[in-house]
């Protein structure tokens, strides 16, 4: 049985509808998938310091297999003194570094620091986090600022215009010294423009 044509177009319209609403609703949970991981690495940051990382790998000596009495003598040298220099006989296992007893010395405001840029065109700063907080500048797009290590526990859901954004504050130092309080959504890495925003 052959359909007539204006059914057979009803058809593919219906179906190319319910194709452009699956692709916006996977891309929607995708952009809502991606900020949570986010904040989820930024969290995860915060609460655990990185062990340092090392730029070279102490290589072994090739084995030296004339002069035996040398290379025992490399592998049983002493230890290091405790707060000594930090250089090692090449091809030995590194000591274990012993447990202080002291607490560590709190980590200074310049290490948190990064440099964010605002993706919304006059984004306000505020002296308080919230949409209450007295304001302070504006910021325009894709302006650098310094982001000063220190957010809120909880978030706030804002309307941009096209959408509903929940994230935290964070505090920032703009390029004239002032510092505040800016919505996260606001600040990003990266130089870009968020979308769903009204002009």
């Amino acid at each position: 049985m052959k359909l007539p044509k204006v059914e057979s177009l009803i058809i593919i319209v219906f179906f190319a509808c319910v194709a452009l609403w699956a692709i916006s609703k996977c891309s929607s949970e995708r952009s809502e998938l991606l900020r949570n991981t986010r904040e989820a690495i930024e969290e995860e940051e915060e609460d655990e310091e990185r062990p340092e990382r090392r730029d070279t790998v102490a290589v072994p000596p090739p084995v030296n297999v004339q002069n035996p009495a040398a290379q025992m003598q490399q592998q049983t040298a002493p230890p290091l003194p405790a707060g000594g220099a930090a250089t090692q006989a090449p091809g030995m296992r590194p000591e274990r570094p012993a447990l202080s007893t002291e607490p560590a010395a709190p980590t200074t405001a310049a290490a948190k620091t990064s440099t964010l840029y605002v993706t919304i065109n006059g984004l306000n700063v505020r002296s308080e986090p919230g949409l209450k907080g007295a304001l302070v500048t504006k910021l325009d797009l894709y302006e650098p600022v310094t982001f000063l290590g220190q957010k809120t526990e909880w978030t706030q859901e804002i309307s941009l215009g096209y959408e509903k954004v929940t994230d935290h504050w964070v505090k920032v130092r703009t390029r004239s010294g002032k510092e505040g309080w800016v919505f996260g959504a606001g600040v990003h890495y990266y130089k870009m423009k968020r979308k769903g925003v009204m002009e």
